[in-house]
């Protein structure tokens, strides 16, 4: 384990010393108004002056955030190399865990007699799988070489796992609390261990709202005793100022949009995102894990200033549910798909700003094209559960009705 995590670092070191470090700066698909360092260090420049970094449209990291960046400025390589690592470990333990937690429950159904040879076994690199998936992850390594400050949410959607797979309530509060003081949408991956564990719902609400809330406290004592950051930190996320492009869909969908009709469809934009929570959490109140992944999926599909980085927790987590592949139809699809489109982001975004020989059409439908095979993905994992649940149930053998196979409809 710790073979192949010196070897991640030692491979984020020697890629930041290359010129191809520079390029990777500026890419779209990795840096967006609310995570490129190079706005960060603009704030801190304007801090050392004596000015409010808040003041212009320059600076959208939370406060709190912006004062640790300043701590480790002069060692800020090593630091997001270190997140990395960290958000890896958490996710390995988590993953152990939660598949542990998956075993003993299954062994503890009764199975109908011809599913027995597809029963969960206890699988004890599942957790290394995933952390592997994630340290050697080009999204990860890039967004590690570029020092993207979604390093930081990672570790914390890490945290939020692990809080999950321990069933301790108080850690997930936590981390959720400071992911939401970040980007303020995660408050949303709350809601599963709330539905789960109703026991200690209040204990949870209680500590979020104590974490959150002295965040923004200390964040009004560390600007001065203002709160004008509040609009440039959560006022940019929800009005979404900024049309820069990047890999989500709101920059296109709101530059064509007449302005009279903006505040209609950015409200139903923004409240689209939290509509998921509460009906996955009670459709599987048992699979917070799996809701969770739903979650940190559908919030990198459809929020605002959308990066790759956003997209690694949950591939991550994907080795969780290896014993779901056998059941899904799109999945070897959806791989060859994200992979090509990764590749095609920087070729039509080349034709379109240096060659001028495409437009933002382009670039905008290989944007499309990726999160509607992330939602392909999203379905079959579910529908997969749901027919692996119903293979338990009522075995793995379609039943002959008239001379042909039955057709299982899932409603």
């Amino acid at each position: 384990m710790w073979l192949e995590v010196g070897f991640a670092a030692l491979l984020r070191v020697l890629l930041s010393k290359t010129a191809a470090k520079t390029w990777l700066d500026d890419r779209v698909e990795i840096s967006t108004p609310v995570t490129a360092w190079k706005r960060v260090e603009e704030g801190l420049a304007l801090q050392n002056l004596g000015l409010n970094p808040y003041a212009g449209d320059v600076v959208h990291e939370a406060p709190l955030l912006l004062q640790l960046y300043g701590i480790i400025f002069s060692y800020s390589d090593v630091f997001f190399i270190i997140l990395d690592i960290a958000s890896a470990i958490l996710i390995k333990h988590a993953v152990d865990k939660i598949h542990e937690q998956m075993v003993h429950e299954e062994q503890s159904k009764e199975c109908h007699d011809t599913f027995q040879s597809i029963k969960l076994t206890l699988q004890p690199n599942s957790g290394y799988y995933s952390m592997m998936v994630f340290l050697f992850n080009p999204y990860s390594i890039v967004l590690s070489v570029t020092k993207s400050t979604q390093c930081t949410s990672n570790l914390l959607y890490s945290a939020i796992l692990f809080g999950i797979a321990e069933g301790s309530t108080i850690v997930v509060a936590i981390a959720t609390a400071l992911a939401s003081y970040i980007g303020l949408f995660p408050v949303m991956l709350l809601v599963p261990t709330l539905v789960h564990r109703r026991s200690t719902a209040l204990t949870g609400i209680a500590v979020f709202t104590v974490v959150f809330g002295g965040c923004q406290y200390m964040s009004y004592l560390v600007t001065g005793g203002s709160w004008e950051y509040l609009s440039a930190v959560y006022g940019f996320i929800l009005t979404v100022p900024d049309y820069t492009p990047n890999i989500g869909a709101a920059w296109y969908f709101f530059s064509e949009m007449f302005s009279h009709f903006t505040v209609l469809f950015l409200s139903v934009y923004q409240v689209n995102l939290f509509l998921y929570a509460l009906p996955l959490s009670l459709t599987f109140p048992r699979q917070t894990s799996l809701v969770t992944f739903c979650l940190l999926l559908l919030l990198a599909m459809f929020k605002p200033y959308t990066c790759i980085g956003d997209y690694l927790v949950p591939f991550a987590m994907l080795p969780i549910w290896l014993h779901l592949f056998r059941f899904l139809n799109h999945f070897y699809i959806v791989a060859v798909a994200t992979v090509v489109l990764t590749l095609l982001w920087p070729v039509l975004w080349y034709l379109w700003v240096h060659c001028l020989n495409a437009n933002s059409n382009f670039y905008f439908a290989i944007t499309l094209a990726f999160v509607l095979f992330q939602s392909f993905l999203l379905s079959d994992l579910l529908f997969a559960q749901m027919r692996r649940e119903y293979a338990r149930k009522n075995g793995t053998e379609k039943k002959i009705i008239d001379g042909k196979d039955s057709v299982v409809t899932l409603n």
